[in-house]
């Protein structure tokens, strides 16, 4: 989780290296293992590096091939042996000291852009072409590594880390009414691109920039094929295939030495565990392993922690249950700590925060579970639909007939019948739930009820014929916005989360599963989990928290009365801040987390100001 910073710029201006070395003690924090700064006329950029211990790293960046080209990044690829076949070169235990930064140069001298379509890993990165005279950034599919870009003035600023754009003086921290409008109203906004700043702008998961004299292009350039259903003549079959895929994405992520393992009571991080386990155990670190629990005790009964034990001891992993004696939201939000890049709905931040250094201290590297639902916690209905059209009545005898037969019931649809059915006898208040709070004019201005009733109704695009509603969700920019906030330029902690189930060659061979059986309630994540996780994990079904956190914490209830006349001029552009002071008393759980919104705001807003200041 490296950090970096650059400038491109073709106004005949000269890039200060003074910037840049300002920028790079910023960066410290992410990368406290080495720092370089390099420029030249037209391109300039610093870099701090983070070791994880895991596949070589470049030392200092840029990276250079021949004069020709120039790679700043946060890099670390997947699938070596096979991206080394395809590129004609030797096995990579004769070659074990390239880095991830020299093989996407290889693969970018050999392939140009379509090299993008061939590597596979955790990336983002901004790459000079002198011959011509093109900078392209580039981050990976999930976008499990963040890059942010500002063009002004001719000058093109990129970076990994939001905040550092603060220190330029020439980019504008104007705020984007329209990100904030969407926060206060959706919890986040659905457009990838936009930041809480109108100037700074974030590149979209599994997209290629482009920035030269003629200016800026953008597009996706990866996509998740769209393919013919698995046919294995055998049921071990699929699971043997699943887990082949599933142990090469983990084995791939796991570094030398310690490593950390999130690990709740449930399937996904218990696989990953199970897995990383049995890769350790052969190489004798089974030792270095540990895994995490992060539980609500003993603010209310949270089970995860007693059936992530049990997890833990079957494999024979250490295991720490990290809580916290306090759950203030907001707590510690006046302080230094408080270093949210953009308003969210993360309201114990500083507790997170604590809890994410207690596993940086054992590993600056830690595998999640993160992605098993997408796919393997589906649903029926378009699989049914999909064999109708096609009227393939043998297969639909044979598969939703034979799952019929074997547990009794019919699998679950997930259509939305019932509330399509309760929406047509009784048709809801569409504004149920809109804020109340908002200031008339802002609202006004911004259209903020036709908003609403658009951020309700998003479109629907049904490119896949099974999965459809997973392989929108994994191309629309969801997974890229929660690994966001697990980065260190998130919550300052030099912590990389890695997420197997996340990986490309995993999720192109669940997108080939028969919904039937194998995704549903994780039939195939069971099946491939037995005897490898104890019995009682692998029949337990999907829980939900047993209680709502805001429901137990230590609320500051003096809010209102604490805010100043400054906090509340500030809030006033978008809140009107004693209707909203009414709303704090009356509703509880997921609607009063939707009520701090404007809380979040406007701490957010205030620290920003204290730091740079909002113009």
């Amino acid at each position: 989780m490296s950090g970096y910073f650059g400038i491109a710029r073709f106004d005949g201006g000269l890039i200060d290296p003074g910037l840049l070395e300002r920028i790079a003690r910023h960066l410290s924090f992410r990368g406290p293992d080495g720092t370089s700064v390099w420029t030249n006329k037209r391109f300039g950029g610093c870099f701090t590096r983070m070791d994880t211990n895991s596949a070589p790293q470049s030392r200092q960046q840029p990276v250079v091939l021949e004069a020709s080209y120039f790679l700043w990044g946060d890099i670390r690829l997947d699938g070596r042996a096979d991206l080394l076949a395809q590129l004609g070169r030797p096995h990579p235990q004769l070659v074990p000291d390239w880095t991830s930064e020299e093989l996407l140069l290889l693969a970018w001298n050999r392939w140009g852009t379509e090299a993008l379509t061939r590597v596979i890993g955790d990336f983002s990165f901004a790459l000079w072409d002198a011959r011509e005279q093109t900078l392209i950034c580039a981050r990976d599919f999930i976008g499990a590594r963040p890059l942010y870009y500002v063009y002004v003035g001719g000058v093109f600023y990129f970076g990994n880390t939001l905040n550092s754009f603060h220190g330029v003086a020439d980019i504008s921290l104007k705020l984007d009414e329209q990100f904030i409008a969407d926060f206060l109203i959706d919890g986040a906004s659905p457009d990838a691109e936009r930041t809480a700043f109108s100037e700074i702008h974030r590149l979209p998961a599994g997209h290629l920039l482009k920035f030269s004299k003629d200016g800026i292009e953008m597009r996706r350039f990866c996509k998740l094929p769209v393919e013919d259903p698995l046919e294995f003549p055998q049921e071990q079959d699929y699971v043997a295939a699943y887990l082949e895929l599933l142990r090469q994405a983990v084995k791939d992520r796991l570094p030398r030495g310690s490593v950390a393992l999130y690990l709740s009571g449930g399937l996904d991080s218990g696989s990953v565990s199970a897995i990383a386990a049995q890769i350790a155990d052969a190489h004798g670190q089974k030792d270095q392993l540990r895994a995490f629990t992060l539980a609500w005790q003993p603010f209310f009964r949270d089970p995860e922690p007693e059936f992530a034990a049990i997890s833990a001891q079957h494999l024979g992993i250490a295991h720490e249950v990290l809580t916290d004696p306090e759950l203030i939201a907001f707590g510690g939000a006046d302080s230094r700590e408080w270093l949210v890049p953009e308003p969210d709905q993360e309201y114990f931040y500083l507790r997170e925060k604590r809890l994410a250094e207690k596993i940086a201290n054992h590993s600056s590297v830690v595998l999640g579970g993160d992605g098993g639902d997408d796919v393997l916690n589906g649903q029926s209905w378009p699989y049914l639909t999909h064999l109708w059209r096609k009227r393939d009545w043998q297969r639909i005898a044979r598969d939703f007939g034979g799952y019929l037969w074997v547990n009794q019931r019919f699998p679950p649809l997930r259509a939305g019948l019932r509330g399509k059915l309760r929406t047509f006898l009784q048709p809801a208040d569409k504004f149920v739930g809109y804020p109340e709070w908002l200031n008339p004019e802002f609202e006004t201005r911004l259209s903020l009820k036709q908003r609403w009733i658009e951020l309700g109704n998003p479109p629907r695009n049904p490119e896949h014929p099974l999965h459809p509603q997973a392989y929108q969700s994994l191309h629309d920019g969801y997974w890229a916005s929660v690994l966001e906030m697990e980065d260190a330029g998130w919550n300052g902690v030099p912590l990389e989360t890695r997420t197997p189930l996340l990986d490309l060659r995993v999720l192109r061979f669940m997108f080939r599963l028969p919904p039937l059986p194998w995704c549903i309630d994780k039939h195939l994540s069971r099946l491939m989990m037995t005897n490898r996780l104890p019995d009682a994990v692998v029949r337990r079904p999907k829980t939900p928290l047993t209680g709502h956190p805001l429901d137990y914490c230590s609320f500051a209830s003096d809010w209102p009365s604490q805010a100043s006349e400054v906090d509340r001029n500030r809030i006033g552009m978008f809140v009107n801040w004693d209707k909203w002071c009414e709303t704090l008393s009356r509703p509880k759980g997921s609607l009063r987390w939707l009520n701090l919104r404007p809380v979040s705001l406007m701490y957010w807003l205030k620290a920003v100001e204290n730091r740079m200041g909002i113009q």
